[in-house]
């Protein structure tokens, strides 16, 4: 009737993850809204300059430069982000592969332990006292 399927479990890591990318997208609109400024602050310093306010285009001029230090700030900000982002992940995968070689790791000395010297010896035995036996018939 059910059919009860697990969802995958959201571990630490991936919620660390998800949290980063929410981050970097609001660092993007951020950008965004940040180059906005910057191109209005633009065209109020050339109204003001064909108006002849050279003094309100240079007010204007250094909100531009302002914004421009923040984009600038932004783009660092966002790049680390990336970084971590790109760092944590393949940390996760270092850390699959280290538990698939633990296993498989595992697996090989239980193998030993079925394959000691005596059980190969008596295998060898055996199996040359069969072809023996065959030659014989």
């Amino acid at each position: 009737m059910g059919t009860n399927q697990s969802l995958p479990k959201i571990t630490p890591q991936d919620h660390a993850i998800l949290d980063l990318k929410l981050q970097r997208d609001k660092l993007r609109q951020y950008q965004k809204k940040i180059q906005a400024v910057l191109d209005r602050e633009h065209a109020i310093a050339k109204a003001q300059i064909a108006e002849g306010k050279q003094d309100r285009a240079l007010i204007a001029l250094r909100r531009r430069k302002y914004q421009q230090g923040l984009l600038v700030k932004t783009d660092a900000q966002l790049e680390n982000l990336e970084q971590l982002v790109s760092t944590i992940e393949f940390s996760l995968v270092e850390v699959s592969v280290l538990h698939g070689l633990e296993q498989g790791n595992e697996v090989l000395k239980e193998i030993h332990k079925e394959m000691n010297v005596e059980s190969v010896e008596r295998l060898l035995e055996e199996t040359a006292e069969a072809r023996e036996y065959q030659k014989v018939l």
